[in-house]
């Protein structure tokens, strides 16, 4: 008698057990030294083994801050705020994954279907903001994972974050893609009336056969130009986030994008190049090769040109100075696409002072 006994392909999983998520295979934390393996003894097919558990979790976190200060290398410096840590959303090639591994989950489906959450999140920044610390500096709401993820809906962080920065006068920039952030219209529209809000929605592609593999749990684009209009219609000031885009997989839409964000009253637009890093790059390199297998290797020469002759080389300097001819030419496209659809309009800028914030003596030296 003879008993096979394999190891489990972590590669050769079914792809409909997959569905509803961005990513299409198992993986392991990149920083753990102890890995768990499964075993299939091969004699039948065992369904319940492969499937895993398709219920999102949502786990509380105890932080002791909520603002952090970042260098973004697409960006600039600036505050950043998250409420959550990991995203339904599911977007195959957020740079945010390789930080759930720091909490011991995995880049791939720990980070679509373990949900830490701040539950303190609104004392916290409260706090911050009474500090005599406190500058009143510009904060970015969604620098890291998206606030409006489906989480929100039931637990309602964001919204009570935006609670006290109308109670503080307290200037944002929400980034999401997710049309949740309507709910909160009446909210945006007191702070719009100050002067404090701008609402940034990211929009990737207007391709919803693209949009459901690439960003599956995120709004539909019809439902993303939908809310620029509705914002735009309550005065508040509204622009896109045309990112990642991703050479030879979206860059062909980006007239089409600033063309359909223009006409649903977007005033301004900003933009990315995709840029991968750590296991991220892994699991993009997958996804691609599963889900677009004929363009897979076009694609990914293209996005490792762009990134310095590297997949797996976030070089923002090389993004950022557009030194690779990809670059220069999706640059150089943003630029007449913005300049033909009027979407480079000055952006306001708040002054603490005018807005009645506490002022340290340090401040009031200027």
């Amino acid at each position: 008698m003879y008993i096979i006994i394999m190891i489990l392909d972590k590669n050769i999983v079914n792809l409909s057990n997959f569905r509803g998520r961005g990513v299409q295979t198992l993986i392991n934390n990149g920083l753990s030294k102890h890995h768990l393996e499964h075993f299939w003894d091969g004699s039948y097919f065992d369904e319940e083994f492969f499937m895993a558990d398709e219920k999102t979790k949502y786990i509380p976190t105890h932080p002791k801050t909520i603002l952090n200060r970042i260098n973004n290398p697409d960006m600039g410096p600036e505050w950043s705020m998250n409420p959550y840590q990991g995203c339904e959303h599911g977007c195959v090639y957020c740079y945010a994954r390789i930080t759930h591994e720091y909490w011991g989950y995995n880049a791939g489906l720990d980070f679509e279907k373990n949900i830490l959450y701040k539950y303190n999140a609104a004392e916290l920044l409260e706090h911050k903001l009474k500090s005599k610390s406190w500058k009143g500096e510009k904060i970015t709401i969604s620098g890291n994972t998206d606030c409006y993820q489906p989480a929100e809906q039931k637990l309602k962080i964001t919204r009570q974050l935006l609670e006290i920065c109308l109670k503080y006068n307290q200037s944002v920039v929400i980034i999401t893609k997710n049309a949740l952030v309507c709910r909160d219209i009446d909210i945006l529209e007191k702070m719009a009336a100050k002067g404090l809000v701008e609402v940034c929605m990211s929009i990737t592609t207007l391709n919803e056969d693209l949009r459901k593999v690439l960003e599956p749990r995120t709004s539909s684009s019809k439902n993303k130009l939908k809310v620029i209009r509705t914002l735009s219609e309550h005065s508040i000031p509204v622009g896109v986030l045309l990112a990642p885009i991703i050479p030879g997989l979206n860059s062909d839409e980006i007239f089409k994008i600033c063309e359909a964000a223009s006409n649903a009253g977007a005033s301004f637009l900003n933009h990315t190049l995709l840029h991968l890093n750590g296991t991220t790059a892994l699991l993009f390199e997958n996804w691609i090769h599963k889900t677009f297998p004929l363009k897979a290797s076009r694609v990914l020469h293209q996005i490792a040109e762009a990134q310095g002759g590297s997949l797996n080389k976030d070089d923002a300097s090389n993004r950022r100075k557009k030194s690779s001819a990809i670059g220069q030419a999706i640059h150089q496209q943003v630029r007449l696409a913005k300049s033909k659809y009027q979407l480079n309009k000055a952006r306001q800028k708040i002054a603490p002072l005018k807005l009645g914030i506490k002022q340290t003596p340090q401040l009031n030296l200027f």
